[in-house]
């Protein structure tokens, strides 16, 4: 034990936070519960790390994450004095190779292997920065007249669309927890060799290129819906790589705004902020009406959830704009294609309800059901949990118990993380109202139903 000297950062960033030790130690787990870990901390084990010793990664890297939520500004694992010159065991030096096919492949075959799928995603991707590459400046145009219209990227090889269609379809009804592994299969074995058309590595097709970003893509979203939202990580830096290399600002843009939002879900404002800006900074000029309505969307998200109320609402009106002028598209809905109103009416929900405006958030998730097919499963949960949440404080409690009946029907056709977590939030808002005999059946229920997740999880 002589060899540990008191960890005075630790003890500063404390103070600094105001928090108890068993405060630390609680902030860590919920966080840890995000990334799809489960960590059983407590105020002994701060103490411990009090006295000198130091967490396993990635467990420095929630801390200094909990703090930076707790005082609103970026903090280092070096500040926490939980850093270690020891570097971490890497899942697969291939993953670190320069050849973007080459990690590509990689990340697929570690997604398929348990052991190195988890040990992929205990490496937080929010506790170092990205480095995105740059794009060039929109033309310059001194000319008067009507703006040019947006850039079209190349379409995606057809063989490779229909694939994204698909899986995208599975997804949305089932979950990203459901066929995930064909799919990583798929672009490990038909894909990646498609990728490399020399000997020495040449370019690939466009096509081809801007298909196999959405499929990346793809692969990232269902990783994240399954609990391993690090592994989603590095899926879509993956994509972020294809669609830079296919000169495709729009799907670059897609990927990046997705990203963002996936790092407000674990509580990363720094990195939402970042790249839900860069998100439009980049589509800028190419944007076409269903790209612009989603990044602004998602921007307004992650401002509404930070409190910048005006320049949330500014981004939901420019969101909205361009979704009136949205033509419509004539592909199958997606991101790639055109922005579903379904899923516009559940952002613009999101946007509502962290300023405080239940009742029109109400509104927005009640036009998100209307609209979506009745086969989505995945959405209607995650849909009927948030409006019965949010009906509740307006005294709406039979309502609310009407929605929770209503996501019974589609649960047990999913396969989701966040369908899940959903489920077990419901159980905890509801029990304040626990004597009412139909609330106390509801929780009851609600609770056989995640049991068996969350003992299969983890």
């Amino acid at each position: 034990m002589g060899r540990y000297r008191p960890n005075r950062h630790l003890a500063a960033m404390l103070a600094e936070s105001g928090w108890s030790a068993g405060e630390l130690a609680r902030a860590v787990n919920a966080l840890g519960t995000k990334h799809g870990m489960r960590l059983r901390y407590d105020r002994t084990a701060v103490a411990h790390w009090l006295d000198g010793s130091r967490p396993r990664p990635p467990v420095p890297g929630l801390v200094a994450q909990v703090f930076g939520k707790r005082l609103g500004r970026a903090v280092h694992i070096g500040e926490t004095g939980l850093g270690t010159t020891a570097a971490a065991a890497a899942p697969g030096t291939a993953l670190q190779a320069d050849d973007p096919v080459e990690r590509l492949t990689a990340l697929c075959e570690a997604d398929a292997d348990p052991a190195r799928r988890l040990t992929l995603n205990r490496e937080l991707f929010t506790a170092a920065d990205v480095r995105l590459p740059a794009w060039p400046p929109p033309p310059s145009d001194t000319r008067t007249g009507p703006p040019a219209a947006p850039d079209r990227a190349p379409r995606p090889d057809a063989r490779l669309a229909d694939l994204v269609a698909v899986f995208t379809e599975l997804t949305e009804k089932y979950g990203g927890a459901h066929a995930r592994s064909a799919l990583g299969a798929y672009i490990a074995k038909e894909v990646a060799p498609r990728l490399v058309t020399t000997p020495g590595g040449g370019a690939a097709a466009p096509a081809v290129l801007t298909g196999s970003a959405c499929l990346m893509h793809l692969l990232g979203t269902m990783a994240a819906d399954a609990g391993l939202p690090n592994l989603g990580h590095h899926c879509y830096l993956a994509a972020l790589d294809l669609a830079h290399r296919a000169g495709d600002r729009n799907g670059y843009a897609i990927t990046l705004r997705t990203m963002a939002v996936l790092a407000l879900r674990l509580d990363d404002m720094a990195h939402a902020h970042q790249w839900s800006r860069i998100a439009l900074e980049v589509a800028s000029f190419a944007a076409t009406p269903h790209v612009r309505t989603y990044l602004y969307a998602g921007r307004a998200v992650v401002r509404a959830a930070h409190g910048e109320r005006e320049e949330a609402l500014a981004d939901l009106q420019a969101a909205e704009r361009s979704y009136a002028a949205e033509p419509g598209g004539d592909d199958a809905p997606g991101p790639w294609t055109r922005y579903a109103p379904e899923a516009f009416h559940y952002q613009r929900g999101e946007v509502l309800l962290s300023l405080g405006d239940r009742a029109a958030a109400v509104r927005a998730f009640e036009e998100s059901l209307a609209a979506r097919p009745p086969d989505h499963h995945i959405a209607h949960v995650l849909t009927q949990a948030q409006l019965a949440e949010t009906l509740l404080p307006l005294g709406e409690l039979e309502r609310a118990l009407d929605r929770c009946r209503e996501l019974f029907a589609h649960y047990p056709y999913t396969s989701s993380r966040r369908t899940t977590a959903s489920l077990t939030s419901l159980h905890r808002t509801l029990a304040p109202y626990r004597r009412h005999p139909r609330v106390r059946e509801v929780r009851d229920r609600l609770a056989r139903l995640t049991r068996p997740a969350a003992e299969s999880t983890g």
